[in-house]
């Protein structure tokens, strides 16, 4: 039986904040909101599959939330998308290069965000392939049964066959 998935939404602007949450519940998910990286904080951040993270909000930025849970044995394995309004191609490979799964640039669709949810909450049991490389000093890719993902570590420890492309 396949278990609710936790979704963690945490932006500074809240109208905005809840307006995602709400339609996250209406598509099944368990959501909570918090509207400053702080607040996210005092939270168990284990307990999420996933966190949607503003990058620019008060004194602690998405980015160093995003630097905390990676760095955290217990939440590494939590998916992060970034929802921001910095639309710079630094910016996005930054946050990627930081281990988040996606980057999504405000303004966005609410139909692309919750497909780039379900894209990255994919059950790691669902594949029997893992198969990794690199792009020529360009940093590593992985094709998991054929569809990229920039988390490799979050599907490498899985599997019982691993494909290395060097």
């Amino acid at each position: 039986m396949e278990t609710t998935k936790r979704i963690l939404v945490v932006d500074d602007e809240e109208t905005l904040c809840d307006t995602l949450a709400f339609n996250l519940v209406a598509e099944g998910y368990e959501v909570d909101t918090a509207y400053s990286a702080e607040q996210a904080l005092s939270l168990d951040l284990s307990t999420y599959d996933l966190a949607l993270l503003d990058i620019m909000m008060g004194e602690i930025s998405g980015i160093q939330l995003a630097r905390i849970m990676k760095s955290n044995p217990a939440t590494a394995s939590v998916s992060i998308i970034f929802c921001t309004a910095k639309d710079s191609e630094e910016d996005m490979i930054k946050g990627l290069d930081l281990g988040a799964d996606d980057y999504i640039m405000k303004p966005y669709s609410l139909k692309a965000v919750l497909a780039r949810i379900r894209s990255a909450l994919v059950e790691e049991d669902d594949y029997d392939l893992l198969v990794m490389g690199h792009t020529q000093g360009k940093g590593c890719y992985c094709f998991v049964n054929g569809l990229l993902t920039a988390q490799i570590s979050k599907y490498a420890q899985n599997y019982k066959y691993v494909v290395v492309d060097n």
